[in-house]
């Protein structure tokens, strides 16, 4: 393989994480300007004009930086990064990724849209039985399955990438990538039942009644990995490009990846711990669950742990007379 090629991020590649990145700061700041008005809010020194609800003002906050915000930078970057480290995506896969850029953002408006209206003041759980309309539910669906193409196409660079350069070490942010995707793919089946299966038909009249706790289980199916989710672009930053910057060396690459398996095992499921109130679940559950959540203190520590040794190894003296390690294969 030609190294020279991978060097910077193809140009076609970058259009379509920098399409995320646009979506993303736009909904920061969307986001950020409601959060701002919960505080004058929250003050009594003012009031929402036209009617609007606190409620609503809140759901707006919650929806665009806990879910747009978030899947949209991270897929962004994570697009990113494979094109970086593995090569340019083919024109079928890069394709996949704009469909799924596209139906994103298509079901980012539909369910802003109905936020704005007032008909879906839900918050960013959509707690039931808080029903909102159904084009938001169908929004966020399209968010979901938009996410699973731009995941897919990375997951298949990478399959691209194994069958081309066979018996060679994948390249360690295309793995970290590929791991979080999946774990991304885990994590939104919850929230995809809960949505196509209860929420939606419900909201369309197509059935009476939902059952709350299992719509709850399976919101916190997802919603636990989601934290992870969020997580793990951090961790690639400190495990392969803080190294890289400072002009040192990553401590161990194994340790790297099988941090990161151990959070993809850890992350399925361990919603529960946010359930510990509801009386439909059992206390042996409810405990066995919170002994899963406190294992992801194994990979954290790891992660310190590396972190520190690349540190003390790039301050050694004389350290700085020794050329950086390039961590692109």
């Amino acid at each position: 393989m030609n190294t020279q090629s991978i060097l910077r991020v193809n140009h076609k590649d970058a259009r379509v994480a920098m399409a995320h990145m646009y979506v993303a700061f736009l909904a920061l700041a969307v986001g950020g300007l409601m959060g701002l008005l919960q505080v004058f809010v929250r003050s009594g020194r003012f009031e929402l004009p036209a009617n609007i609800g606190y409620y609503q003002v809140l759901t707006v906050h919650g929806v665009m930086l806990g879910l747009v915000l978030t899947t949209f930078f991270i897929m962004g970057f994570q697009y990113a990064v494979v094109s970086r480290t593995a090569g340019a995506f083919s024109a079928k896969q890069r394709m996949a990724a704009w469909i799924g850029f596209w139906l994103m953002t298509l079901g980012t408006t539909m369910a802003a849209t109905m936020i704005l209206l007032n008909e879906a003041t839900v918050l960013y759980t959509f707690y039931a039985p808080l029903q909102a309309h159904w084009i938001f539910y169908l929004g966020l669906t399209f968010v979901v399955v938009g996410s699973w193409l731009v995941g897919f196409a990375q997951v298949a660079r990478y399959v691209q990438w194994r069958k081309a350069n066979k018996g060679q070490t994948s390249p360690l942010l295309t793995f970290m990538a590929v791991v979080n995707s999946v774990m991304w793919f885990v994590a939104t089946l919850g929230v995809a039942s809960e949505v196509l299966l209860q929420l939606l038909p419900w909201s369309l009249g197509l059935i009476a009644r939902v059952d709350v706790l299992i719509t709850r289980t399976l919101f916190w199916y997802f919603g636990h990995a989601l934290v992870y989710f969020w997580l793990l672009p951090a961790y690639m930053a400190w495990y392969a490009i803080v190294p890289k910057i400072i002009g040192g060396k990553i401590f161990s690459d194994s340790l790297a990846r099988l941090s990161f398996i151990l959070f993809l095992l850890f992350s399925i499921p361990v919603g529960f711990h946010h359930q510990l109130t509801e009386p439909g679940i059992s206390a042996f559950w409810k405990f066995l669950q919170v002994v899963l959540t406190f294992m992801v203190i194994i990979p954290s520590l790891m992660t310190a742990f590396s972190m520190f040794a690349m540190f003390e190894t790039r301050a050694r003296p004389g350290a700085w007379r020794k050329r950086p390690v390039r961590l692109v294969p």
